[in-house]
């Protein structure tokens, strides 16, 4: 299977076929509309052959056309521009809070919330469609931050953990994979072609009673329309759903490498089989996000080739070769008891001592992990939540308490920066927040450094829920006390930066998704800031910070780029912010050389830091690379 890298180069292309093969479908249909108009042209004002080739007709029939279809195409994408939650309440469905006390609501939470973690990327939404009885599921969104995941009732109240849990790995696979971004574009842009279609429509309809000269011919135009449209919109479909079922597999593959679990996915599958209702969903807009469920949510099409998924049987054969194709009767499961919601981690290995210098191997690994999960990862998430103190995760809950969870992590252990923090807390929030920030600060100060970024994705559900001016009241909160000393460490920066970047597109307007860049000469500069930070984290002499940079460049030579140490007080955190924006538009292949020169850098002098691992998560972050928590043994800390 590709890496994360090459899958996501992958959707870039397939995007860039998509939007080939739609302009060929757009200008088709373009070109019936005019052969249709050419006709009834013909037909009424008794036209011969000769003036068959009509130029202004032409220029008025398919430049309508095009505007029409990129009408209806606009309108769908700005529709969907909020992401994920708008697909899940166009079919009806009601968010899961992060505090629920449903017991298979919060059974589905933890699994979502352990394979987040496990998978490096914030915690997404949850939704539950409540009035489906069928399994089934979806993941959708523009990207990791407005990303939701929206499972059946049928899934929770039939499915045991571990076949919940292959089905939430297999949508985090699209997440992963960048299929979410993919679908949604392949549902704006069909949702133009069919326009043309219901245009059609709408015309027969209200031709019903009408009389007179040339009712007949627009009569028979309207119908050309409604059947044109819908040829169109047959060959989108044809397009749609080979993709789709080729996403499919890759999501069962990821979810099988992701859990290591097969039977639980396989015995997901097999339940939907033996269902009654399958995983048919009954809402009326179903068919319009077909393409985006973990099984088929639509009666089987007349034509094979118009299904959205691949056979059920065939999904199953991949995962169980020996499958004979008998599925189970199917009943509903038990309220799970709390030994089963709150699931133990398995007992932790044995961790080496830290080596004094890490292998070349060990970095490859690494890298390799990079939107690529294992089994371990789950655990180690698992047993990373299960080890947070009642108080703590209580607070990760509630956005009241995810607030004032946010500020202790900030709290400086120095009394007299600490005494100013305090200062700015009374003068800014509620003497309820003030309160709750003390009484978190015991529990947050015996947190290992390497749960915070964890405990803040953790975090980030409950912190969607505020109001926009709650939100803004945090971020400019979160900058005073981080500035309380006149400086920014390492955390502070880190902390804020994530904070912000996978929160403001929720309360802010999406910016426009920059032009992709292919060569490293166009973040040349960009390249250089991020290594020289990352080499300054781990070398306090400049010569072996200069040392560490030029190691992580060896890996970025290509001809006429160039790249340079970037003195210190350019380095700050307005150069970083402006790199990862940059940064964060550049194609996959770009961003993995960067990795890897990062990872060259941090091990230049043989020892790593939890500060350095920390940086390097959120600049892979930052750049769309999602990294699991580090697996080795538990690092030491530079003092």
């Amino acid at each position: 299977m590709n890496d994360f890298f090459a899958r996501q180069e992958d959707a870039r292309r397939q995007s860039v076929r998509l939007i080939v093969l739609f302009a060929l479908a757009v200008v088709g249909v373009a070109l019936a509309v005019y052969l249709v108009a050419a006709f009834v042209y013909l037909w009424s004002f008794k036209q011969t052959a000769a003036v068959f080739w009509h130029p202004r007709l032409f220029l008025w029939t398919s430049g309508g056309t095009l505007l029409f279809v990129w009408i209806g195409s606009f309108w769908k994408i700005r529709e969907l521009r909020a992401g994920g939650a708008t697909v899940a309440m166009i079919l009806g469905a009601r968010p899961v809070p992060p505090q629920t006390g449903d017991p298979r609501e919060r059974r589905l939470r933890n699994v979502v919330e352990e394979m987040a973690i496990a998978s490096g990327v914030p915690v997404p939404d949850l939704y539950l469609l409540e009035r489906e009885r069928g399994i089934n599921a979806f993941a959708a969104g523009h990207g990791l931050d407005d990303a939701v995941i929206c499972v059946t009732r049928g899934a929770v109240e039939l499915l045991d953990r571990d076949e919940l849990q292959g089905v939430v790995a297999h949508e985090f696979s699209h997440i992963l994979n960048g299929d979410m971004g993919l679908n949604l574009r392949l549902l704006g842009w069909l949702n133009g072609i069919l326009l043309v279609s219901q245009a059609g429509e709408a015309v027969l309809r209200g031709m019903r009673s009408a009389r007179g000269r040339g009712a007949g011919a627009i009569a028979l135009a309207a119908a050309a329309l409604y059947v044109v449209g819908y040829v169109g919109y047959f060959f989108g479909r044809l397009i749609k759903s080979a993709v789709s079922r080729q996403r499919e597999y890759l999501g069962d593959a990821s979810a099988v490498q992701f859990t290591r679990n097969p039977e639980g996915l396989a015995g997901a599958l097999k339940k939907i089989g033996g269902l009654l209702t399958g995983s048919r969903l009954d809402h009326p807009r179903a068919a319009e996000v077909s393409h985006l469920f973990f099984s088929n949510g639509i009666e089987a099409a007349w034509l094979q080739a118009l299904d959205s998924h691949p056979p059920l049987a065939e999904r199953i054969r991949r995962l169980e070769p020996r499958f004979d194709g008998t599925f189970p009767a199917v009943t509903p499961l038990p309220t799970p008891p709390p030994a089963e919601i709150y699931l133990k981690p398995r007992p932790a290995k044995a961790s080496p001592e830290p080596a004094a210098a890490l292998t070349g191997a060990a970095v490859a690994a690494l890298l390799e992990r990079v939107g690529e999960p294992v089994r371990e990862h789950i655990d180690l998430a698992r047993r990373l939540i299960n080890e947070l103190p009642e108080a703590v995760v209580a607070a990760t809950r509630d956005p009241f308490g995810a607030c004032a969870l946010v500020y202790g992590l900030l709290l400086d252990r120095d009394p007299a920066v600490r005494s100013r923090q305090e200062e700015i807390l009374a003068a800014r929030e509620s003497g309820a927040i003030a309160n709750e920030v003390r009484r978190l600060c015991p529990a947050v100060e015996t947190l290992a450094p390497e749960v915070r970024l964890p405990l803040l994705d953790l975090s980030l559900p409950a912190l969607r829920a505020l109001s926009r001016d709650q939100f803004l009241r945090l971020k400019e909160t979160v900058a005073l006390l981080s500035s309380a000393d006149s400086r920014l460490s390492l955390f502070e920066f880190t902390l804020r930066y994530l904070l912000l970047r996978h929160l403001e597109p929720r309360f802010t307007q999406r910016p426009q998704r920059p032009a992709q860049i292919y060569g490293l000469r166009g973040v040349q500069q960009e390249c250089s800031s991020v290594l020289t930070a990352l080499a300054r984290v781990g070398h306090r002499e400049e010569t072996g910070a200069q040392q560490a940079f030029a190691r992580g460049v060896q890996l970025l030579r290509e001809p006429k780029a160039e790249f340079s140490f970037v003195p210190a007080g350019e380095c700050g955190v307005a150069s970083l912010e402006r790199a990862f924006a940059v940064l964060d538009g550049a194609s996959p292949l770009i961003k993995r050389r960067l990795l890897a020169a990062c990872l060259e850098c941090l091990i230049h002098d043989g020892t790593v830091t939890v500060a350095e691992i920390e940086l390097f998560r959120a600049i892979a972050d930052a750049i769309g690379c999602p990294v699991p928590p580090w697996l080795d043994a538990k690092l030491p800390q530079r003092i």
